[in-house]
């Protein structure tokens, strides 16, 4: 089964050529702001959330199918709910990821691409979210880095999902935390660079400690940040800060495999 891990390389690829932001993991529900008990299409989205965020977690990519099978039988009793299209794409983003590093995107991934794109513009024009619009961002800049006539067909938009994700969360850390993976993995000439990446995840990471989504609006990202803080700080020879990162990030989520089965011993291997 192809692992649903978080790869450097691949996101090299998807990055360097046109600017643009990689999803993530997830912070626990137990961060997010407590309200009424949800209802309705709130609840399924409530439980889409959680589902995607344990099989991501877990790199169950048979639990994650479910979890879209589920949202897809919600959908069809609430077809227009911003959130429910929401995580049915970044379910599709999800599943999109799990392939091998240096494999190409197959028609299949492209399809769900796709498929994904259409439910994100749905839920934009319902309910615009700067989520959203990063998750968009993303998967229009898998596609336009599958090749030139690609790149120029969806490396635009890419480009302005981007920009309205930052208008429409300023002080959004998953906003943030995206935009600095899109610039460690972009040279300083085309507007990133590693310091400007850095800087952006240190402000990730100090937004996500005030951070407090209303549930189920999306609350991923607090572990993330420390994952790449440590690669980054690794990246520095800060060996020490990037175990701490690392640390951090297992607080955060336990059974985050991406940091405690590869990160996290090849930092150790690396003493």
């Amino acid at each position: 089964m192809p692992a649903l891990r978080f790869s450097t390389d691949r996101i090299s690829r998807m990055l360097c050529g046109t600017m643009l932001m990689a999803c993530a993991t997830i912070q626990p529900l137990s961060a997010q702001s407590t309200a009424a008990p949800l209802t309705g299409a709130a609840r399924w989205a409530d439980s889409a959330q959680m589902g995607i965020e344990r099989a991501v977690l877990a790199n169950d990519m048979d639990a994650l199918t479910k979890v879209g099978a589920m949202i897809d039988r919600a959908l069809a009793a609430f077809p227009n709910d911003p959130l429910l299209l929401h995580y049915r794409a970044y379910g599709l983003y999800r599943e999109t990821m799990a392939r091998d590093d240096d494999s190409e995107v197959s028609e299949a991934i492209e399809q769900k691409l796709k498929q994904a794109i259409a439910l994100l513009d749905r839920s934009a024009a319902l309910r615009p979210l700067p989520e959203t619009q990063a998750l968009l961002s993303s998967c229009l800049g898998v596609l336009a880095g599958t090749g030139m006539i690609n790149g120029m067909r969806y490396g635009s938009a890419a480009s302005d999902a981007g920009d309205a994700a930052r208008a429409l969360g300023p002080t959004n850390p998953r906003v943030a935390l995206l935009a600095g993976i899109a610039a460690w993995f972009t040279p300083a000439m085309w507007g990133g660079g590693k310091d400007k990446g850095y800087a952006l995840v240190q402000q990730a990471i100090a937004g996500f400690a005030k951070d407090r989504p209303v549930r189920p609006l999306p609350s991923w990202g607090a572990a993330e940040a420390f994952a790449w803080l440590g690669q980054m700080e690794k990246d520095r020879g800060n060996l020490s800060a990037a175990r701490t990162a690392y640390d951090r990030a297992l607080a955060i989520a336990p059974d985050f495999r991406w940091v405690r089965d590869q990160l996290r011993p090849a930092l150790d291997a690396a003493r």
